[in-house]
């Protein structure tokens, strides 16, 4: 069928898109390689952390005597340690966000679109969610949030099922060692879940690609008119230079045959033909100023085509009234006027040769 999308897009129709912000991006990976970066920290470094943070709650609370225990010390006391955890995690947060960035630029490379933030009502209309739920789109979301939650619910079974022993043990450790325990198990845990994530979020890239090339598909009869839009810029200028040109040539071909040209006199020219018995109304059928009207001119007084001076006329001519158009109502009057003096000169000249 001539309206089906069958046709590759264009280099100028993935512009578009791009502009309007509709690229190819799969949140998921954005998320599974946080999620991935976020658990291989603290595999690494977690350790550190809480060594640091053990040793600066220590210290924080070194010297404060049972006396000096008030509600002041310990806010003090609170303060000093937000602020030390807060240099203690900032690489970490800042490591996660730079990882963020990068796999963002990534998949769709440095890009502002004005028209992505644009609020879009109809993504808060009822009517279109309910649309949405039920098509393609919709029901590959659901599968994968329901994939999800399946796999990491499996993985923390299993984790706990094949570690359930070492977790029972963890009460008869001390306070230090049980938590290092139950990290490293988490931390593993969460490794494991991130690996299947990123293995998801690759799939569903990929679909967003192809759910994207299909969307931006173009039918026949887009592609041929983009062409059309598309043309060589200076073809289309030496089109139309001889467009003009014809038209020059045609309008003063035309001149020959007019009864008149009214003028400005140096800044405006226009040909008026009337021919009684033929024409009902005049028309116009030449025009111009400047250099055009000196052309106009020249041309009639090669063939003895009288010229009137009429600035108001002329100009009134000129404004209102297109080459090969009939004069409107409001210059019957002057028109006429100037055509019963042409012919009354006319008809003396022609009882002077007479009469001569």
């Amino acid at each position: 069928m001539a309206g089906e999308r069958t046709e590759a897009p264009t280099p100028q129709r993935r512009r578009e898109a791009r502009k309007k912000g509709q690229v190819a991006k799969s949140p998921e990976i954005n998320s599974a390689t946080i999620l991935l970066t976020a658990f291989g920290l603290l595999s690494i470094g977690g350790l550190h952390i809480y060594q640091v943070l053990s040793v600066l709650m220590q210290r924080s609370f070194t010297g404060i005597s049972t006396n000096d225990f008030t509600f002041g010390t310990l806010q003090n006391a609170g303060y000093v340690i937000g602020e030390l955890m807060v240099w203690a995690i900032a690489p970490f947060i800042l490591i996660l966000m730079l990882v963020g960035i990068v796999v963002n630029v990534g998949q769709v490379g440095l890009m502002f679109s004005q028209k992505a933030i644009v609020p879009d009502f109809n993504r808060v209309n009822p009517l279109t969610g309910f649309k949405r739920l039920f098509a393609l789109r919709g029901l590959v979301d659901l599968l994968k949030s329901l994939l999800k939650i399946f796999i990491i619910g499996l993985v923390v079974y299993l984790t706990l099922k094949n570690n359930y022993l070492s977790i029972a043990t963890t009460g008869q450790m001390s306070l230090a060692m049980g938590v290092s325990k139950l990290s490293q198990m988490g931390i593993t845990m969460g490794l494991r879940v991130s690996i299947i994530m990123i293995a998801i979020a690759a799939v569903d890239y990929l679909y967003q690609r192809w759910e994207h090339e299909k969307s931006l598909k173009m039918t026949k009869q887009e592609v041929r008119d983009e062409a059309k839009q598309q043309e060589n810029p200076q073809l289309k200028s030496r089109i139309r230079a001889r467009q003009r040109e014809l038209a020059m040539n045609r309008m003063m071909a035309a001149i020959p045959e007019a009864d008149v040209v009214i003028t400005n006199p140096t800044h405006i020219a226009v040909a008026l033909r009337y021919k009684r018995g033929e024409m009902q109304i005049p028309k116009v059928v030449a025009k111009g100023q400047r250099l055009i009207a000196e052309k106009i001119k020249e041309k009639a007084r090669q063939h003895q085509i009288p010229q009137i001076e009429n600035k108001p006329l002329a100009r009134a001519l000129f404004r209102t009234v297109e080459i090969g158009q009939e004069i409107p109502a409001e210059l019957y009057q002057a028109v006429a006027e100037v055509l019963a003096f042409i012919y009354r000169l006319k008809s003396s000249t022609k009882q002077y040769r007479t009469i001569g």
